[in-house]
């Protein structure tokens, strides 16, 4: 498999996990604003000196800054990463480091990937395909090279 190859389909697949994190990310959000809206509307109409409605206004506001915050955490990189690797830019390589190490915690196919993307990252063809003075004029005139032949 050639060094182009390697590099698109850790691309694609930190792209896939970066837009499954995004889904998952929102559609718990979505899921925790409808259950702190429930929460509060109950402590409203609770007669009594309840917490009333602010203790739902307060649990959606944690839950909205908690799952941007997963988001810029996990999502961010790995959609940076992958963006960086399809248009193979010089600093892909440091995104996708990271990107693989925060994909190697999902088992199993997190875990295949991550490993699969550090042995990419850091093996001698990878370095010095992101380490190369201009990659699109390496790969568009003389990839071959690059190719193992």
């Amino acid at each position: 498999m050639t060094v182009i190859e390697n590099n698109k389909i850790l691309a694609i697949g930190f792209g896939v996990f970066a837009a499954i994190f995004a889904f998952t990310f929102l559609l718990l959000l979505v899921v925790s604003l409808g259950v702190f809206a429930a929460l509060g509307i109950t402590s409203a109409n609770d007669p009594g000196n309840g917490p009333g409605a602010g203790i739902g206004i307060i649990g959606g506001v944690v839950a909205v800054i908690f799952y941007t915050l997963l988001g810029a955490i996990f999502v961010l990189p790995m959609a940076v990463a992958s963006r960086k690797m399809l248009k193979r830019k010089r600093n892909a390589r440091t995104w996708g480091i990271i990107a693989a190490l925060l994909v190697a915690t999902i088992i199993p196919l997190g875990t295949m990937l991550g490993i699969y993307g550090l042995w990419f990252f850091f093996s001698a063809e990878g370095r010095r395909f992101y380490l190369s003075v201009d990659v699109h004029a390496l790969t568009n005139h003389s990839d071959s090279h690059l190719r193992g032949t």
